[in-house]
């Protein structure tokens, strides 16, 4: 487990990019399947639209949008940004690395450190920590995090265990302010679960061939292919429930986390079901922990920002806000963060 406390970063603002292309549930899975079985899906996850990134709209598109509108809202000289950390499982080639494509494209000095984290769920409380743990030390005072996926790319429509993933792109603005509240950070791994959620084929280990395109239907008459995103559902689940939920309540034990003196306890938005599980579980009041997996889907890495962009956006115009986040997926991977949204930082959602 790696813990860290670090000071004197700060959250200046947050810009999520949808693809302008909102689909229903419905509209989608009722061409493979029953509409009984999709509403099994709807009631259970609490899904009922999510976006979908238009063929030639990859990652880095949505991120340069989301970057452009975030660093114009909050008025940051490109020149004095130095820092760029883009957590994706969808770059835009093998190599070279998209972080440093996207720092030619948004015009940042070549003094910036562009990096790229491959992860998804957990990727916002990851890359917030690297950020934060980059200013702290002195290396960068101005970084830009970029989290999230056009995972949709990676989905069989006729796998209706992935039919909740949805594109979105974050970008989030954190840098250095002299005595700012101190920030928590959690982490944690476990490799032995990385089959859970894969997508098989395509990289080195197993390089794309002629029957990486083979449709294959599993016992639940879900077909894909091993180039698109498999995953195993229940285990998942039973992670969640397990490790994730004993490893929060231990991160809330370990700081002394009041409860009452938190504003929102952010989960990333898999599904609505596991999200009450977990909140009951930790004894956590659920008009403490918002939802709204139903409005855009399951974002990836993009889903906790977005919460904030959609959810406390107007409390944030009024006072700070204490909150507590949580992210969890693939890898398998997870992590913890406790931290200050500050009253008035720049919050927006744009469609493109």
């Amino acid at each position: 487990m790696a813990i860290a406390r670090l000071k004197n970063s700060k959250i200046a603002g947050i810009c999520c990019a949808l693809p302008d292309n909102r689909l229903s549930i419905y509209d989608i899975g009722t061409q493979y399947f029953e509409r009984s079985d999709i509403e099994k899906v709807v009631k259970s996850v609490g899904l009922e639209y999510i976006y979908k990134a238009k063929p030639n709209q990859t990652t880095s598109d949505l991120a340069l949008d989301a970057c452009n509108n975030l660093i114009d809202g909050i008025g940051w000289d490109r020149n004095v940004i130095d820092g760029l950390i883009l957590v994706t499982q969808t770059p835009d080639y093998i190599l070279p690395s998209t972080a440093n494509i996207l720092q030619d494209k948004l015009k940042l000095p070549k003094g910036c450190v562009p990096l790229q984290v491959d992860l998804g769920c957990s990727g916002y409380v990851y890359g917030l920590w690297l950020a934060s743990e980059l200013i702290s030390n002195n290396t960068c005072r101005k970084v830009i995090v970029v989290a999230g996926d056009t995972m949709s790319k990676t989905t069989s429509n006729k796998d209706k265990s992935v039919m909740m993933i949805s594109d979105c792109v974050s970008a989030t603005a954190v840098e250095h302010v002299e005595g700012c509240d101190e920030s928590i950070y959690s982490l944690y791994s476990d490799g032995s679960g990385a089959e859970n959620l894969i997508i098989k084929d395509g990289g080195f280990r197993n390089p794309v061939s002629e029957n990486s395109y083979v449709l294959i239907e599993d016992e639940d008459g879900n077909c894909r292919t091993n180039m698109n995103l498999f995953m195993d559902g229940m285990a998942i689940f039973l992670f969640a429930i397990g490790e994730v939920s004993e490893t929060l309540n231990k991160f809330i034990s370990d700081f002394n986390i009041n409860i009452d003196d938190v504003d929102g306890i952010l989960f990333h938005q898999a599904n609505r079901y596991l999200i009450s599980m977990l909140a009951k579980n930790a004894n956590i009041p659920l008009n403490k922990v918002p939802i709204n997996i139903e409005k855009f889907g399951n974002t990836s890495g993009a889903s906790i920002p977005l919460l904030i962009c959609d959810t406390l956006r107007n409390d944030l115009k009024k006072k700070d806000l204490n909150v507590v986040m949580a992210g969890f997926g693939v890898g398998l991977s997870w992590g913890f963060a406790k931290l200050l949204l500050h009253r008035g930082i720049y919050t927006d959602i744009i469609f493109v």
